[in-house]
């Protein structure tokens, strides 16, 4: 079967059925209310393919670089050339052409509604559309070396910056008026970029082109390697370490930074994934087509920030919760089988298992719609460990 003959599955919490009513009393019954009430069979995976209309958060699997993006200089020209020596690179000269208006993002975090709409000069804007993407790789230089320099162009030139303090003023705001401390502003910045819509037009036409921080702001959208460049370019100018983390062979790249917790694989930093709510440090466990990350990341560091990350401790609560839910669940229910339940005591079974299924699908990242915005009721750290302590029933 496709994708397409599948339904998405709905949790229907709050609708009860005639028949459960009826029937509710005796063992069978209350099997058959408990499913009425809920749905659907309880579990974080039903092994029922995603629908065509609703994807898997950060399901990125296009490669903003092309292999045109790479062409290797002539035999002859010093290695130590710069990257303008080089001849075309991505670098911004402003152009004329006609007004653009950035896209207002609007985002929860930890529970209220936020907005961000960067101002963005319209020359500064077509001078990045009409940028080549070429690099040139010079005669011994590493195939890693080549992508420090050139995505660092992108996130390096100097052209993004008023773009990028404008969008930092609004952030700070929001700190100030919430009363964000260190780690909450890195999850706010973090938050306000995983909501910029995923560009699914250009990830399924297999054109995708890097985007200077500016053409994502103005464009409202952008592939993994978009984000990333923005989100680092972000978390730098507010003084966090940030680090791209660009997965080669999986056609895929998040941000790193620095902190306590579990890093990923050799690297010494936290994952950050950018295409979707996630939690930092939280590695989506597939990609589209059932791809997992297992390579080792080249790291391009971006700005010379130091501040890191200090609340992965918390994190690591959050993912041990959602993932003992399951379990956890399903031997209540099957523990429920086993008894001749009353209507009352099913009923309590019942709001256990729907406080799971929550933990199963709130504390984890979001899903993506065809318009590649996120859909999904993704918990803010905070807000997540408060939900833990008053409902974690199974901990």
């Amino acid at each position: 079967m496709t994708e397409e003959e599948y339904e998405p599955r709905r949790s229907g919490r709050g609708c009860l059925t005639a028949l459960g009513w009826l029937l509710g009393i005796t063992l069978l019954g209350v099997l058959g209310w408990l499913v009425a009430v809920l749905g659907l069979p309880f579990g974080l995976n039903h092994n029922v393919p995603i629908p065509a209309q609703v994807r898997q958060a950060a399901l990125d699997l296009g490669s903003e670089v092309a292999t045109s993006a790479r062409s290797v200089l002539p035999l002859g020209k010093a290695a130590t050339q710069s990257v303008e020596e080089r001849g075309p690179h991505p670098h911004i000269v402003p152009v004329a052409g006609k007004a653009v208006t950035a896209k207002t993002i609007t985002f929860s975090f930890d529970g209220v509604k936020y907005s961000i709409t960067p101002h963005v000069a319209s020359d500064v804007y077509h001078g990045a559309k009409n940028s080549t993407r070429l690099l040139v790789q010079i005669p011994g230089q590493s195939d890693a070396d080549w992508t420090r320099t050139y995505y660092r162009a992108f996130a390096d030139d100097p052209a993004n910056k008023p773009a990028i303090n404008d969008v930092c003023r609004q952030l700070e705001a929001i700190r100030s008026r919430a009363g964000l401390d260190s780690d909450q502003y890195l999850e706010l910045m973090a938050k306000y970029v995983q909501s910029i819509p995923y560009d699914w037009k250009m990830f399924e036409s297999g054109t995708g082109k890097q985007r200077f921080p500016v053409e994502t702001l103005v464009d409202g959208k952008g592939l993994c390697g978009d984000k990333s460049v923005l989100l680092a370019d972000l978390l730098s100018h507010e003084g966090y370490s940030a680090t791209l983390l660009d997965f080669e062979p999986e056609k895929h790249m998040a941000v790193g930074v620095t902190g306590s917790g579990a890093t990923y694989g050799s690297t010494g930093l936290l994952f950050l994934e950018t295409t979707a709510p996630c939690y930092v440090t939280d590695v989506p466990s597939s990609y589209a087509g059932g791809m997992k990350l297992t390579s080792e990341p080249v790291l391009v560091s971006i700005g010379s920030g130091t501040k890191g990350y200090g609340a992965a401790d918390q994190i690591a609560r959050i993912v041990h919760a959602r993932d003992a839910a399951q379990a956890s669940a399903e031997a209540l229910y099957q523990k429920a089988k086993r008894e001749n339940l009353t209507q009352s005591q099913a009923r309590a079974i019942n709001d256990k298992l729907n406080i799971a299924y929550e933990a199963s699908t709130s504390l984890r990242s979001n899903v993506i719609d065809e318009s590649g915005k996120s859909v999904g009721t993704f918990m803010d750290r905070t807000k997540a460990v408060r939900w833990i302590d008053r409902n974690a029933w199974w901990l």
